[in-house]
């Protein structure tokens, strides 16, 4: 049977989850303090979020004695509520691994959303997991680039004077080519659509950076990816948009 996980102290801002800015990274300190009659060993730290980065003071804890770790974790690109889980993987067999979940608030500086069909720009998608986008997966056939259609929405939690402005996309590459429109209610609307839609295209894949530039002083800049895959065999399998590109 195993015993139970050391003693866990977090250190938030009074049970209350702490709001940051999107250039401000989200930190704290967890307490791990061990209350049992042997040293135990720290061997190793893991999250939920690969931006997370995790500092033990101590690997050792001697009995009675407390470890401190400390986490700080990136907000770019985040905006609204946020959940990591952390855990502390101990080396005796006998305790299960420590968890503790870390909750918090992002403004966005500039958000950056995937609307999905038919969806209204002018609001932000419910379904969180349209939120928060920085790679456009598409998979088409060569010679239907026409069916190639991507639509983001830009906004801001943290408006600059006179309103978020799109000033220019730029793209080097050939496939795709962009338009933008003002929504009237500080969100604007980039849509990518083919460069030529009635010609062929060249086979293959294609990892291109799409950059939107903005008058955010917080983020002049936002870097898009596309990763475009035109394929004859296209349509007659699924395709996971998380997955790596072959």
């Amino acid at each position: 049977m195993r015993c139970a996980p050391l003693l866990l102290l977090t250190a938030l801002l009074a049970g209350a989850e702490p709001v940051l800015d999107e250039n401000q990274p989200y930190r704290t300190q967890v307490t791990v303090r061990n209350p049992y009659d042997r040293a135990v060993r720290i061997e190793r730290l893991d999250s939920t979020c690969t931006c997370t980065h995790l500092k033990a003071d101590r690997t050792l804890i001697l009995p009675g004695d407390s470890a401190t770790l400390s986490v700080e974790i990136d907000n770019n690109g985040k905006s609204g509520h946020q959940l990591v889980t952390t855990s502390v993987y101990l080396s005796d067999p006998e305790f299960e691994p420590i968890d503790v979940a870390l909750a918090w608030t992002v403004r966005g500086a500039v958000t950056v959303d995937a609307l999905p069909p038919r969806a209204d720009p002018r609001e932000r998608p419910e379904d969180r997991a349209w939120r928060d986008i920085a790679r456009f997966l598409a998979h088409e056939r060569p010679d239907e680039q026409n069916r190639l259609l991507k639509r983001v929405r830009l906004g801001s939690d943290l408006p600059p004077p006179g309103g978020l402005q799109v000033l220019e996309v730029v793209y080097p590459g050939t496939i795709w080519s962009f338009t933008t429109e003002n929504l009237g209610n500080g969100a604007w609307l980039v849509t990518g659509k083919a460069r030529n839609p009635d010609a062929t295209g060249p086979e293959g894949s294609f990892d291109e950076t799409v950059t939107v530039r903005t008058n955010h002083p917080m983020k002049p800049t936002v870097s898009l990816t596309f990763s475009t895959i035109l394929d004859r065999k296209a349509g007659s399998q699924p395709i996971d948009p998380l997955a790596p590109l072959p």
